[in-house]
């Protein structure tokens, strides 16, 4: 059952942590030429951050199938310390993704005028979207550093795993 879930947890990080990575790391750059008044980059920047939103909330089944690895084998995997740092760095990139930049790309929409009808109103004083724009690749940088960090991590214990058993 280990090698289902593993295989799962997997398809589920490629699936779904591909196409945020690649929204959030492409996003800045079509928002600043949407304020410039391409309609095509309007159109693009708000499918960016439907991207960044919905696979953002599906890629939490990477660690729901990740949980269930390690529970599949607990007498194994309890006592591995670079499962428990790669979840550290998974919940600290889901803080960054969840609390940083979705709320700045929700404003930079808003700001645009690409927000959904009947969308929360969201609150714009002292908001600059071209300050944002120059954020945002920092906070997505950083997004995809903690991803690449975890995936190390976890290629790192399946070596070890592997000399091991």
């Amino acid at each position: 059952m280990t090698t289902v879930f593993t295989v799962l947890h997997v398809l589920a990080a490629i699936l779904f942590l591909g196409p945020v990575t690649v929204a959030v790391s492409t996003f800045h750059k079509y928002a600043l030429e949407a304020d410039n008044g391409s309609d095509r980059a309007k159109g693009t920047t708000r499918l960016l951050h439907s991207i960044t939103r919905t696979y953002g909330i599906g890629s939490l089944l990477v660690p729901l199938m990740g949980f269930a690895v390690m529970v599949s084998d607990w007498a194994t995997y309890k006592s591995y310390y670079l499962i428990h740092t790669g979840i550290v760095l998974s919940i600290i990139a889901w803080a960054v993704l969840f609390f940083l930049i979705l709320p700045l790309q929700t404003k930079c929409i808003h700001q645009l005028g690409l927000a959904e009808a009947g969308s929360d109103p969201v609150d714009l004083s002292g908001f600059h979207l071209r300050a944002a724009a120059k954020r945002l690749p920092m906070l997505g940088g950083i997004f995809c550093a903690l991803w690449f960090v975890t995936a190390t991590v976890s290629y790192t214990h399946l070596r070890a795993h592997e000399t091991r058993g």
